[in-house]
């Protein structure tokens, strides 16, 4: 159980109800990640008990959500006073840290959403900011509804660790997703963890793809942000750049 304060002025850190499982070896010093509740990460042979699917993914905070979470509570002006979406929001570790920073709204989806709930309950200072939505990847209906109610395409899109062995297959409508789902100025954020160097290649085939512009920014081992710009803008104020390229200075585009 994380052991959080609820989200206020002083300390905009919001509770999350579920375990971190980061391995020990990834896990940083850091409020949104307490010990983690299993030894690591399941094994294959776990995975194929679990269906061979991702069920087991779910409702735990993992090493992606909280590097995101820590990057927002540090850059609160990623965020501050925008329109943001959370896709595959699991716990919803990474939207709830953008309505501590200062988002005008923030919109939790995924396919289940008894852990984003879960964790909104917990945050009473935030629900006026969040709400919850059910989403699946290359769903247009269940988009077009997102969209509809926040009046429009998001101005900051966010994705954390949904990119993994398991989603691979996945790729293709989450970017699409994500191409669709931000505003033409707007900036996707993608925080994605290195586990299978095969999965690296398919996503990095797949932001070749993405069009519109592309950073990439190293969060530690293994750990990367990219960002990617909305077709009629840009990421980083309209600064073409290529998702090969790791911009310097550490920071994400231009606040």
């Amino acid at each position: 159980m994380l052991a959080l304060s609820v989200a206020t002025a002083c300390d905009p850190r919001p509770r999350v109800a579920q375990p971190c499982v980061s391995l020990a070896r990834e896990r940083s010093c850091s409020p949104f990640c307490a010990p983690p509740a299993h030894a690591g990460e399941p094994d294959a042979a776990a995975v194929e008990s679990c269906g061979g699917g991702d069920d087991w993914t779910h409702g735990a905070v993992w090493r992606g959500g909280e590097l995101l979470a820590e990057l927002l509570h540090a850059q609160p002006c990623l965020v501050r006073g925008r329109g943001v979406l959370e896709i595959g929001a699991g716990t919803g570790v990474a939207g709830l840290a953008a309505a501590a920073a200062g988002a005008a709204h923030v919109t939790l989806t995924d396919r289940d959403l008894s852990a984003s709930s879960a964790s909104l309950s917990l945050n009473p200072a935030l629900q006026g900011a969040v709400d919850v939505r059910r989403l699946a990847w290359g769903d247009a209906p269940s988009l077009a509804a997102a969209l509809s109610a926040a009046g429009g395409r998001f101005e900051v899109v966010l994705a954390a660790d949904v990119v993994y062995p398991q989603s691979t297959a996945a790729l293709p409508a989450l970017l699409e997703t994500v191409r669709n789902a931000t505003a033409p100025l707007g900036r996707a954020l993608l925080l994605y963890v290195e586990r299978d160097a095969r999965v690296s290649e398919a996503l990095g085939a797949g932001l070749r793809g993405f069009g519109g512009a592309c950073g990439r920014v190293e969060l530690g081992a293994k750990a990367a942000l990219f960002e990617l710009g909305g077709a009629g803008g840009g990421a980083g104020g309209g600064r073409p750049r290529g998702c090969d390229a790791v911009p310097g200075g550490g920071r994400v585009g231009a606040c």
